[in-house]
């Protein structure tokens, strides 16, 4: 155990600076996508509520079918297949992109099911009272609707931070990619790997007890409420 350990103390000031730039590219990674993410889940259900039937069903089938694909499937595809037909994307724009196509399907779920959970009543007293239907939807429904969807959209950006690793595979020089070349290097992957799920551990578990936190505080006013 002992001898495990001076490895750390021989080799970590070298290894925590690579491993800390690979970190932040992989924080901004996964925050280029997550924002993709909530733009494109914004999008389909702007689609889904729309009064067009066509875009209803490409909204829906869009959703169904990236929620099948696997998200490696998809990264291999945009970096590999788009190239022949003349769009050309470096390893982190097609991850970032891959994890905002397939985080959007996801998001956009979240984004319907708040919505929907807010009473009908609401909408059409506040209509009833004056308010025009975009007034009712700024002042009276997003608001409500945020506080349902913070905790589960921060659980989906701690999975595509996590999914974010498959992005090694295209050539993306986040944590994953760098710890493998350093495995490769020093011929210690026990070593490395554990200090890269530390680094993961890091940035993935403040965002948990967030969410957590966000989930406590929803259930207590829920108590509250029903209370009075």
């Amino acid at each position: 155990m002992t001898v495990f350990f001076m490895a750390y103390l021989e080799y970590l000031p070298e290894w925590l600076p690579r491993l800390a730039r690979a970190a932040v590219v992989t924080a901004q990674l996964s925050a280029v996508g997550f924002i993709a993410a909530l733009l494109g889940g914004a999008a389909l259900v702007a689609m889904l509520r729309s009064g067009n039937g066509l875009l209803r069903h490409a909204a829906n089938l869009f959703i169904q079918a990236l929620r099948t694909v696997p998200l490696l499937a998809l990264l291999l595809a945009l970096y590999f297949a788009l190239p022949p037909l003349g769009i050309t994307l470096s390893g982190y724009w097609a991850g970032a992109l891959g994890l905002g196509l397939h985080g959007a399907a996801y998001v956009a779920e979240i984004f319907r099911g708040g919505l929907n959970a807010i009473h009908k009543g609401q909408r059409e007293a506040a209509l009833a009272v004056g308010l025009a239907p975009r007034q009712v939807f700024i002042r009276v429904v997003l608001p409500q609707a945020l506080r349902l969807m913070l905790p589960p959209l921060l659980n989906t950006y701690v999975a595509l931070l996590k999914d974010s690793s498959l992005c090694a595979l295209i050539a993306t020089d986040e944590l994953m990619l760098t710890a493998r070349a350093m495995a490769s290097e020093f011929f210690l992957p026990l070593h490395i790997f554990l200090l890269v799920g530390l680094f993961y551990f890091g940035i993935a578990f403040p965002l948990s007890m967030l969410s957590r936190l966000f989930e406590r505080r929803l259930a207590r006013g829920r108590r509250v409420m029903g209370a009075v």
